[in-house]
């Protein structure tokens, strides 16, 4: 082992207790640092703040539009579940517009094509939350190899880091329309552990959904609920190392004290 891995690696011993006593969520007191942390997989959305999408969606139809938003949001995620149980694929971009035609429709409003398709590109054109800079630049000097997986296109997700400047503090940009199997399948979370060549324990998973959470856990990866939303919690496979609405759940996932 290099001097400087040495180093890295017994910062992150060193700070480890510390992440762990300031846990946050149901399992923090039982939860330990995992000092062994070597990369972390990032869902999308700890990272980027769909909210403005359904700021658009409420801007084009004011008096239904949290109704669409929400509509079009369980529609998504019921659809991309479909493919994936039937083991079938689609590319994002195209199962959101067809769930968003679904909802509209739900509800009785008329959506012209260009409407669904400003709509669903609005998912290119995110901005990070505020914390997303700092943490990640804590993350690498660290030593962490870091990651994006996520069911969007690897287009949007390189067009949404460019837009923040985040792209040099990632290694993997990991879609699933690689394996043409949307997350919570295991080939999707899968990706992670072929790109880093690392053990499943020492890759972290940081989830933005309940249920991802839970599929990252089932797979075997070490895993932060980054519940920004507020979620109550899914009750459903292994809990979460760690819980928190920011990514203090991230730095406290890989033995990293929060940062300001």
């Amino acid at each position: 082992m290099t001097n400087r891995a040495s180093t890295l690696l017994s910062r992150r011993e060193t700070l480890g207790a510390l992440g762990s006593a300031l846990a946050l969520g149901p399992n923090a007191a039982g939860a330990r640092a995992t000092a062994a942390i070597e990369a972390v997989a990032f869902d999308a959305f700890p990272i980027f703040d769909p909210r403005s999408v359904t700021q658009k969606i409420i801007a084009l139809a004011p008096d239904h539009g949290r109704e669409l938003a929400q509509a079009w949001s369980n529609k998504l995620f019921s659809t991309s579940w479909l493919y994936t149980v039937a083991d079938q694929y689609a590319p994002f971009d195209a199962i959101a517009e067809d769930s968003l035609r679904f909802a509209a429709d739900g509800l009785g409003l008329t959506l012209s094509s260009i409407d669904r398709a400003n709509l669903v590109r609005a998912y290119s054109s995110l901005d990070a939350w505020p914390d997303v800079k700092t943490a990640l630049a804590a993350l690498r000097e660290a030593g962490i190899r870091l990651a994006l997986l996520s069911n969007l296109g690897e287009a949007w997700l390189r067009v949404n880091l460019d837009r923040n400047g985040l792209t040099a503090s990632f290694e993997h940009i990991l879609s699933t329309d690689r394996v043409r199997a949307f997350k919570p399948s295991p080939k999707a979370y899968a990706m992670a552990q072929e790109a880093f060549g690392l053990p499943r324990s020492r890759i972290g998973f940081a989830a933005f959904g309940g249920w991802d959470a839970a599929g990252a856990a089932w797979f075997g990866y070490p895993t932060a609920w980054v519940n920004r939303a507020g979620s109550p919690p899914e009750h459903i496979g292994p809990a979460p190392t760690f819980i928190g609405r920011d990514l203090y759940a991230v730095l406290n996932l890989a033995g990293l004290p929060a940062v300001s």
